[in-house]
């Protein structure tokens, strides 16, 4: 075979162009420190690395944006509750001083004022936190404030209130009592008209102020009806399984109407004022044999500034009376929100106040001011009683009015009575909330720590993917710089070789 000068010329060529290729190869490895460059170099190196970079930014997701938003929003809501509790602690003294303190109008009214405003506090402050923008005790309707931020007439709601029989409380109601009248003359007309304490059966709704009327059948506005639109119904399992329902019809009142606590034994009566359900004893005795659940529809249409918006505790229908729209809410349970912390781990990072902060707080804070009031009322007719005694000379006129003032001290000490038991009641709805509190905090604690394993075990796992991506993309510094010179060196001979090759010609054999 004849081998010319052009068949030497092109392979001394292909093997400097191959020896400049491994050169150029070994530099760029040298100077970026990685294995390839680009997917063709090595495509297997290639997919791995697709893949730990796609586990990588997955776990820098979760650990830098999942988890953290999780453990805010869990910091927030706890810290919420911590609050909440402190301020019941704090209620407690009031409370106990309002319960076993005697106190003059001033400090019965100091002593309101301060559960007040705790109270306040809880529902607007604490229950109405937020989280960038999202509220964070209020399920799924992050977008909602727990509290209507301003008075509200525009709105009618038909409002369905789960009870159990346990929530039913004996209420010691002072009926009667006397007052001044100038036409009075007889000391035994005011001895006749004293006040007398009776016990009740008694549930209190989520709200006073409600309507003395319901909604029509479709849903539109409040009805002239005012008897017999409050359903009470009671439901429970009978001895062959079956759910056995019972549904009455209460009758309407108002507070203030005499005889308004006068139950019968088998009546359901609805102060719709203050927003109070009385039991015959009839009924009491049913539903506490049978430990039956109690469900109560009624409506409410106006709603003060800073009201719990019904449908964050409650299942419910509203009206807008503006602009004709009909809603429809569920009952609002089990709205977990849940963030994605890891590969296939959910967590549930909220609670819903209803589970939390019951209306119990603010609703027994209520009927505590409707009894100072009552007190308060008496007082000030008994000082009134007393200025006039003083000032009075007629024998007849003082008999007749320390008749009255008799008759305005014993109604004073039964009010007195109801009063102090109302703080009492106070002082357990504080360790009843505390106790749901401190479970939902346990609650939330355990999942906190939950996350900060979590936490942990994402950094590990990055530091893991991010060794093994450095093993499968860095190369070793000391193995490129050997095979840099390997190749530069290599270089050099072929063009060595060639220059000494293609260099010789016939002439030089002449």
């Amino acid at each position: 075979m004849r081998v010319t000068n052009s068949m030497l010329s092109n392979n001394t060529r292909s093997h400097i162009m191959g020896a400049k290729s491994k050169l150029l190869q070994y530099e760029e490895q040298y100077t970026s420190e990685k294995k390839i460059q680009r997917p063709s170099d090595d495509p297997t190196i290639a997919v791995r690395s697709l893949k730990y970079r796609s586990t990588m930014a997955q776990i820098t997701q979760y650990l830098e944006k999942n988890v953290e938003d999780a453990l805010s929003w869990m910091d927030i809501t706890e810290s919420a509750l911590d609050n909440v509790n402190g301020i019941l602690k704090d209620m407690k003294g009031y409370l106990d001083q309002g319960a076993n303190g005697p106190l003059d109008i001033d400090e019965r009214q100091s002593v309101l004022s301060a559960l007040q405003k705790f109270v306040s506090g809880i529902i607007e402050d604490q229950a109405n936190s937020d989280f960038a923008g999202r509220y964070v005790f209020t399920g799924f309707r992050t977008d909602t404030s727990m509290i209507f931020p301003q008075k509200t007439t525009n709105l009618a709601y038909n409002i369905t209130e789960q009870f159990v029989y346990t929530d039913i409380d004996i209420c010691s109601i002072v009926s009667g009592g006397a007052s001044y009248d100038a036409a009075i003359t007889d000391p035994q007309t005011y001895v006749d008209m004293a006040a007398e304490v009776s016990n009740v059966y008694r549930m209190q709704l989520a709200y006073k102020n409600c309507s003395n009327s319901g909604l029509q059948a479709d849903g539109s506005t409040p009805s002239g009806n005012k008897e017999n639109y409050v359903s009470f119904t009671t439901s429970y399992q009978g001895a062959d399984g079956k759910t056995v329902t019972q549904t009455r019809q209460a009758v309407t009142k108002a507070s203030t109407e005499e005889g308004a606590y006068d139950v019968g034994d088998d009546q359901v009566v609805y102060l719709y004022d203050t927003g109070e359900i009385l039991l015959g004893a009839n009924v009491y005795a049913d539903i506490q044999k049978n430990s039956s659940d109690i469900s109560i529809n009624y409506c409410k249409t106006d709603f003060d500034k800073s009201d719990i918006r019904p449908e964050m505790y409650f299942a419910c229908s509203s009206y807008n009376s503006v602009s004709g729209r009909t809603i429809n809410y569920a009952a609002p349970e089990n709205q977990d929100i849940e963030y994605e912390v890891n590969f296939n781990q959910l967590m549930k990072v909220n609670v819903q106040g209803r589970d939390a902060i019951s209306t119990d707080i603010y609703r027994t804070i209520d009927y505590i001011a409707e009894t100072v009031s009552a007190v308060d009322a008496v007082d000030n007719k008994l000082n009134e009683v007393k200025a006039m005694l003083e000032k009075s000379t007629d024998a007849d006129e003082i008999e007749t009015l320390t008749a009255l003032k008799n008759t305005l001290e014993t109604e004073k000490s039964l009010r007195i009575t109801v009063m102090n038991e109302a703080f009492g009641k106070g002082l357990t709805m504080v360790d009843e909330t505390q106790q749901v509190l401190n479970v939902a905090t346990s609650e939330l604690g355990s999942k906190y720590n939950r996350l900060l394993m979590t936490r942990d075990k994402l950094e590990e796992q990055y530091t893991d993917i991010e060794e093994q991506m450095s093993k499968n993309e860095d190369i070793d510094i000391a193995d490129a710089y050997i095979n840099l010179t390997q190749a530069d060196n290599l270089y050099m001979y072929s063009l060595s070789a060639t220059s000494k090759i293609l260099g010789n010609t016939l002439l030089d054999y002449i």
